[in-house]
């Protein structure tokens, strides 16, 4: 009878020991210095090993049920074996234990903290000797200790992914055909055979940028060079990119990116400073420069925008915003004038699309207006209920301008004034105007719409018994009385106030007669309401006059 606890089968003799069998018997199958080891420890499990029919045949195991056998944990000599019911030791498979998969050598021995070829796949098996399965080693490659260490991920069956994306707690990673996680830009081909690389060109559909970490940036921005420069380089030029949601990286005009628009051209770089749509797939490209000889005028049909620099990438909306002209833009400094230009809800720059009149631009400079400029063309526009000039590249008018010859009915020729550089818009009413010298001069321009008197146009004649002309207060000067002709037609007796006079005296400065017109009826000076009420005709002005008269094109150019 045997002691208690205690059975033989095959040689073998078991103990129950704390939920371990014991072995203390020898199989025929082991070898001699295994024979030589009195207590050994065996662990009871299936074996989960998955081998093709090749190394079946290699194992002498040429049975269908090999997956469902039963196999034997043994630690012989402190390594862990795994025996078949025959008692012979398994080579170059996957054993299973508690439901985890465990790889055995060339020599039978467990194998741990390595690299695992089976079956034509590579796996990784941690320092316990379990199969990694959904997780992540940061390891050399297999057979090159002397790499540089690389991220891997081992697929559900372990595997190690290799030319995939993986999706790992919601981001996207991607891995080459050596099975390495990539970071920065990444090719990710998926017709047919999917195929993953390093980019070296841009593909809108097909090339995505992952981070240091190697998840897929999605939502995001990022700055970098360009596909296939090295990060390294110095000399590489650095491009803000956007990301939207799929991976793919933003081209074209975004609406609606935090709120803002922003413009990237074909290769999905965010486009800076002047941007303009180039054709009707909305393609958009950096315009100006300094070797540029484009206007504005040259997209009115197209869209114009305004990007700002590389720190404030967003086109501008409904809004005034001063810059450089295109041309201007890059190199950029004191020497060039700035200009404003209007931008619309959409970020669209306000070119004018047809021209309204001509004219011309002039500063008041040592009370003239000087520093002439023709405009060839001059476009009215309101804005938030003001009325502002434009010309031709949409470059807001200021200061005073004299329209010539208009073709339409809303802007009558005469001069205008819009204010300081700062300012624009038109107008209306009286004006205190300070020129170069900080001397301040006093102008009318209309308030009404209709009549002798236009909107936003200088009187010329009499406004309130002031004598104006194209806006300008008329003064005496040289002398406390003088006459001032409008026109060589109309002339007109003033102060040093601009005040029209009118009656038939002696005007006087100290005791000097300036003006007789004593002799005059009262008739002379004419009472019809208007522009030219207390005028006096030419014959009239020169028999009276004792001093010179006021020449007004002195004043006004």
């Amino acid at each position: 009878m045997n002691p208690k606890g205690l059975r033989t089968h095959d040689n073998f003799i078991y103990r129950k020991y704390n939920g371990f069998v014991m072995q203390l018997g020898i199989s025929k199958s082991v070898s001699k210095k295994q024979k030589e080891s009195a207590l050994i420890m065996r662990k009871q499990t299936k074996i989960a090993a998955v081998v093709s029919a090749a190394a079946l045949l290699a194992l002498g195991a040429s049975m269908t049920s090999f997956a469902a056998s039963k196999g034997t944990w043994m630690m012989v000599d402190g390594e862990w074996y795994c025996y078949d019911k025959n008692g012979d030791a398994y080579t170059n498979v996957f054993c299973s234990s508690n439901g985890k998969e465990y790889y055995v050598g060339d020599d039978g021995q467990l194998v741990r903290s390595e690299w695992v070829e089976y079956d034509g796949d590579q796996y990784f098996v941690n320092s316990s000797g379990a199969k990694i399965t959904n997780d992540w080693r940061l390891t050399t490659p297999m057979d090159d200790d002397s790499a540089d260490e690389e991220w891997y991920y081992f697929q559900s069956t372990g595997k190690m992914a290799t030319n995939k994306k993986i999706t790992y707690k919601g981001k996207s990673y991607y891995f080459d055909s050596d099975g390495k996680m990539l970071t920065g830009w990444v090719t990710y081909d998926n017709e047919g055979t999917a195929n993953v690389d390093e980019a070296n060109t841009f593909d809108s559909k097909k090339t995505f940028y992952c981070d240091e970490t190697g998840a897929r940036i999605e939502k995001g921005w990022v700055k970098s060079t360009e596909p296939g420069v090295e990060d390294d380089d110095a000399d590489a030029d650095e491009y803000w990119y956007y990301f939207k949601a799929s991976g793919k990286a933003q081209t074209g005009k975004a609406t609606n990116i935090k709120g803002q628009t922003y413009l990237f051209d074909d290769n999905g770089r965010m486009l800076t400073g002047w941007v303009a749509r180039t054709d009707a797939d909305s393609e958009y490209q950096e315009i100006g420069g300094e070797d540029s000889t484009e206007w504005l005028k040259s997209y009115k049909a197209g869209d114009v925008y305004f990007c700002g620099d590389e720190d404030d990438g967003h086109a501008k909306k409904n809004k005034w915003y001063k810059t450089w002209r295109p041309n201007q833009y890059d190199a950029a400094d004191e020497d060039n004038d700035e200009y404003w230009y209007y931008i619309d809800k959409n970020g669209k720059v306000y070119i004018p699309s047809d021209s309204d009149a001509t004219g011309y631009k002039y500063k008041l400079k040592d009370a003239k207006l000087e520093d002439e400029t023709e405009l060839k063309s001059i476009t009215k526009k309101k804005v938030n209920s003001k009325d502002y000039f434009f010309n031709q590249d949409g470059e807001m008018l200021s200061h005073f301008i004299d329209v010539t010859e208009s073709s339409t009915k809303d802007l009558p020729v005469g001069v205008y004034y819009f204010g300081g550089s700062d300012d624009g818009s038109m107008k209306t009413g009286a004006q205190t105007v300070k020129d170069d010298n900080g001397d301040s001069y006093k102008f009318y321009f209309g308030t009404k719409t209709s009549g002798s008197e236009k909107k936003g146009v200088g009187i010329t004649g009499n406004k309130s018994n002031k004598l104006y002309y194209k806006g300008l207060l008329l003064t005496a000067d040289d002398y406390k009385y003088q006459i001032a002709t409008v026109d060589n037609v109309h002339f007109f007796i003033v102060n040093k106030n601009g005040s029209i006079q009118h009656s038939c005296v002696e005007y006087k400065e100290d005791s000097d007669v300036l003006i007789d017109a004593r002799d005059l009826a009262k008739t002379a000076f004419s009472t019809t309401e208007g522009l030219y009420k207390y005028s006096i005709d030419a014959a009239t002005a020169s028999a009276i006059n004792k001093v010179d008269m006021i020449d007004e094109t002195e004043v006004m150019h």
